[in-house]
C-alpha cells in the first residue's frame, strides 16, 4: 500500500516536473536563438567600427593628399606637412609618400627617405586601384611595430599615378578601441585580415595577434555570407560566435564577435537550478507525507486488521480490531471485519451446538444398528439352527460382526467417512491373536461410507479364506497388506499371503469370491485380479476414489 502512495505521489509529480522540463527546453530553445542574434549584431557592430575607423584614414588620406607640399613632393616640406598630420591622429604614427617606382619620398618621421617599399602588396594595389585599399597584417619597416596598412594613390590630371600616399593603423590603438565599444568580459572579438591572419582579439591579444585563424575555421574568413556558429574558441571557452566574412562589408577584413554561453545561459541556468532544487524540495515533502500518511492512516490499520485475523486463525475467538466507521474508510473496513467475526462466532458457536446433538444422534444410531444386527444374528440361529450346519452358521455370524465393526468405523467419523487403515484394523480385530503376523502399510486415504463397507467385507472375507486355508492357518504364514493411491485418485490394494501352507486353487468359486469381486460399486469402476500362487494368493485391487484421499502421509503399522 505504502508503494502505491509513492507511486500515486510520483504520478502527482509527474505534471510539475513535466512542466518544469517542458519550460526548461522551451526558454533554452528561445535564449539560443536570441543568443544567436545577439551574437550576429556584435559582429556587424564591430564590422561597421572597423568600416567607419577604415573611411576615416581614407578621408584622412584624401585630405593630406591634397595638401601642396604633399602634392609637390617636396621632401622637406611634405615631411613637415605629415609630421603634422601623424602628431594629430593617435590612431597611426606614421604617414608616407611612396613614388610611383615605390621608394619612400618623405614621411612624418623624417627618418625613410629613399627606402624600396616597392614589395609591399598594398603598395601594388593602389597604383591600380581608384579608391584606398586595405593591407595586410605588417610589420612597420619605419616604426617597427604591427599595422593595418591603408593606401591611396595619387594621380595627375590624366589619372596617371604620380605615388602612394600610405599609412597604418596601430593594431595595439585597434584593440583597445574596439574593446572600449562594448566587449564583454566573457566574450570574444577576432579582427583578421584577408589571409586570416588576426589584428585584434580580446581575449589575450597579446596570445594571439599576428597568428592565423586555425584552419578548422578559415573557411569563415571567406565565407559567402555572414552566419553564426556555435564553438569552442582557442582560449577554451565555448561561444556563440557570429561572424562576417571579408568584405562583407569592409573590403579585405574579417570580423567574428562571441558571446560565452557561461554568461548567456547564465540566468537559466540559475532558473532551472531554483525550479530543480524547489521540485526536490516539492518532490521529498511529497514523499515524506506519502509515507506518513501510509504508515498512519493506511498501513497501522491494515496491519491491526491483518492481527487480528492472524489471532483470529491460531484460535483466539475473541480478538476485535475495535475500529469505528466514523474514523475512516479503512476503519469501516475494521468494522465490517469485527462484525463479520462476530456473526461467525456465533456460526461457530452455533454448529458446536448441532455437532454435539449429531454426535448424540449418531451414538444412538450406532446403539441401534448394533442391536439390529444383534437381534438379526439371534433370529438366524433361530431360524436356521436346525437346518444349517454350525460352520455355516458361524460364517453367516463373523461376516455380520465384520459389518458391524465396520459401521462402528463410518458412524466414529464426523464426515461419514472411513480411512483405509481404520477399515483394514477394524475388520481384523478378530484376529487378535495372529496381528503380529499381519503387517499393513500405506498413506492415509479416506474413502466413502459406501465404498468403506464393500472394502470391510473383502478384508473380512480374505481374512477368514487366510485362517481357514491360507497363511493364517499354522504358525509360520504372514499376511502383507499394502495400498497406494496415485496422483489420478486411482486406488490400488495387495492382500499378499506368503510363507504358509502351499496353496491349491479352488475347483469352484463361492460366494466369498463372488463377494471379493462384486463388493465394490460400478462407478468406481473396479478391478480384482486373484493368483492361487503356490506361496500364498495374492489379490490386486484397484478403483477410484477421486478426491477424498488426504494428502500423503505414512500409514504403516503393525495390524496388531
Amino acid at each position: 500500500m505504502k508503494k502505491r502512495l509513492f507511486l500515486l505521489a510520483t504520478a502527482a509529480l509527474a505534471p510539475g516536473v513535466g512542466l518544469l522540463a517542458i519550460n526548461e527546453v522551451t526558454y533554452r530553445a528561445e535564449r539560443e536563438r536570441e543568443v544567436h542574434r545577439m551574437a550576429q549584431q556584435a559582429s556587424r557592430q564591430a564590422a561597421s567600427e572597423i568600416e567607419r575607423l577604415i573611411e576615416g584614414m581614407d578621408g584622412l588620406l584624401i585630405a593630406v593628399a591634397a595638401n601642396a607640399a604633399v602634392s609637390a613632393a617636396d621632401p622637406q616640406a611634405c615631411g613637415m606637412a605629415l609630421a603634422a598630420v601623424a602628431a594629430s591622429v593617435p590612431s597611426i604614427r606614421v604617414i608616407f609618400l611612396m613614388s610611383a617606382e615605390g621608394r619612400v619620398v618623405c614621411d612624418s618621421a623624417g627618418s625613410s627617405a629613399g627606402q624600396d617599399m616597392s614589395d609591399r602588396s598594398y603598395w601594388k594595389e593602389a597604383l591600380t586601384a581608384d579608391r584606398s585599399v586595405v593591407g595586410e597584417y605588417t610589420q612597420s619597416r619605419i616604426t617597427e611595430t604591427a599595422v593595418l596598412p591603408i593606401a591611396r594613390a595619387i594621380r595627375d590630371n590624366q589619372g596617371a599615378p604620380r605615388g602612394v600616399l600610405a599609412t597604418g593603423i596601430r593594431l595595439d590603438w585597434l584593440g583597445e578601441r574596439l574593446r572600449e565599444r562594448g566587449v564583454t568580459p566573457s566574450g570574444a572579438l577576432t579582427v583578421a585580415d584577408r589571409n586570416g591572419v588576426i589584428l585584434a582579439r580580446h581575449p589575450a591579444p597579446e596570445r594571439f595577434v599576428g597568428t592565423r585563424i586555425p584552419d578548422g575555421f578559415q573557411h569563415l574568413v571567406r565565407a559567402a555570407r555572414p552566419g553564426t556558429l556555435d564553438l569552442v574558441s582557442q582560449d577554451g571557452e565555448a561561444r556563440i560566435v557570429g561572424y562576417q566574412p571579408v568584405g562583407l562589408p569592409v573590403p579585405g577584413i574579417y570580423v567574428s564577435a562571441g558571446l560565452a554561453r557561461s554568461e548567456a545561459f547564465a540566468a537559466i541556468d540559475r532558473s532551472s537550478l531554483i525550479g530543480a532544487i524547489i521540485v526536490g524540495l516539492g518532490a521529498i515533502l511529497t514523499f515524506a507525507a506519502a509515507w506518513f500518511v501510509g504508515n498512519a492512516f493506511v498501513r497501522r490499520p491494515i496491519m491491526r486488521i491483518n492481527d487480528v485475523l492472524a489471532a483470529w486463525r491460531r484460535g483466539e475467538s475473541q480478538r476485535r480490531t475495535g475500529m469505528r466507521t466514523a474514523h475512516g474508510e479503512l476503519e469501516s473496513v475494521g468494522h465490517a471485519v469485527d462484525e463479520l467475526l462476530d456473526e461467525l462466532a456465533l456460526r461457530e458457536e452455533a454448529a458446536a451446538r448441532a455437532g454435539e446433538q449429531r454426535d448424540l444422534l449418531t451414538r444412538e444410531l450406532g446403539h441401534r444398528v448394533k442391536n439390529l444386527l444383534t437381534v438379526l444374528q439371534a433370529i438366524a440361529r433361530q431360524t436356521f439352527g436346525p437346518y444349517v450346519d454350525a460352520e455355516r452358521s458361524r460364517i453367516f455370524s463373523e461376516r455380520v460382526v465384520a459389518l458391524s465393526s465396520a459401521l462402528d468405523v463410518l458412524l466414529s467419523d464426523e464426515q461419514r467417512e472411513g480411512s483405509v487403515a481404520e477399515v483394514v484394523a477394524t475388520t481384523l480385530r478378530p484376529h487378535v491373536d495372529r496381528m503380529s503376523r499381519i503387517q499393513t502399510s500405506g498413506p492415509l486415504v479416506r474413502l466413502s461410507g459406501k465404498v468403506a463397507l464393500a472394502l470391510s467385507m473383502i478384508v473380512h472375507e480374505l481374512s477368514t479364506n487366510a485362517l481357514k486355508y491360507g497363511a493364517l492357518r499354522d504358525g509360520n504364514g504372514v499376511v502383507k497388506i499394502e495400498w497406494t493411491l496415485d496422483a489420478n485418485g486411482r486406488f490400488s490394494f495387495l492382500w499378499r499371503e506368503c510363507d504358509g501352507p502351499p496353496v491349491i486353487p479352488p475347483d469352484r468359486h463361492g460366494f466369498g469370491s463372488r463377494l471379493i469381486k462384486r463388493a465394490l460399486p460400478s462407478e468406481c469402476n473396479p478391478q480384482v485380479d486373484v493368483d492361487y500362487l503356490p506361496s500364498g494368493v495374492v489379490l490386486r485391487l484397484s478403483f477410484d476414489v477421486g478426491e477424498r484421499a488426504a494428502p500423503p502421509q505414512s500409514a504403516s503399522a503393525a495390524a496388531g
